[in-house]
C-alpha cells in the first residue's frame, strides 16, 4: 500500500514539475514571439491591376495582383498606400505595349518579373519616400 501511495505521489510530482515547466516556457516563447513580429516584414497587398493587351483579333487582358514586402513600420505602411497609383503607372508604362506573346513569355519567369517590378518600384520611390522595397510577389497572374 505504502508502495502505491509514493508511486501516486511521484507521479504527481512529475506531472506538476511537466505543467509548470510549460507555463514557464510559454511566457518566454510569447515573448520571443512579439519580438518576432516586430522584426519580420509588412505585406501589403495591392488592388487588382488590369489592362488590356494589344491583339488583333481578340480583346485580350493581363490581371495582376501583387502584394509589396517592406520593413514594417507606420510610415512604411502610409507611404506604400501614398505611392501606389505610382506604382501602378509603373505598371502601365511596362506592359502597355507588349502584345499577347509577349507577355505569355515574359511571364514564364515570374521570378524575373518580380525582381524587375522590384526595381522599377524602388525607382519610383527614390529621393520621394524612406521607403525601400524587399520583394514583390506575384499572388495572382492570369492573361486571356
Amino acid at each position: 500500500m505504502n508502495k502505491i501511495v509514493i508511486a501516486v505521489i511521484g507521479v504527481m510530482l512529475m506531472v506538476g514539475a511537466f505543467f509548470a515547466g510549460q507555463w514557464f516556457d510559454f511566457g518566454a516563447d510569447s515573448q520571443n514571439s512579439d519580438e518576432l513580429v516586430q522584426a519580420t516584414d509588412h505585406y501589403y497587398a495591392m488592388d487588382r491591376f488590369i489592362i488590356s493587351i494589344a491583339d488583333e483579333n481578340f480583346t485580350r487582358y493581363l490581371v495582376l495582383e501583387l502584394s509589396l514586402s517592406f520593413a514594417t513600420s507606420k510610415q512604411n505602411i502610409v507611404d506604400a498606400e501614398t505611392y501606389t497609383p505610382l506604382f501602378r503607372n509603373a505598371l502601365v508604362k511596362k506592359f502597355a505595349n507588349l502584345n499577347h506573346a509577349q507577355m505569355k513569355t515574359g511571364f514564364e519567369d515570374i521570378e524575373q518579373v518580380q525582381q524587375s517590378l522590384l526595381a522599377d518600384f524602388n525607382a519610383v520611390l527614390k529621393g520621394k519616400s524612406s521607403l525601400e522595397l524587399n520583394n514583390i510577389l506575384i499572388t495572382n497572374v492570369f492573361i486571356q
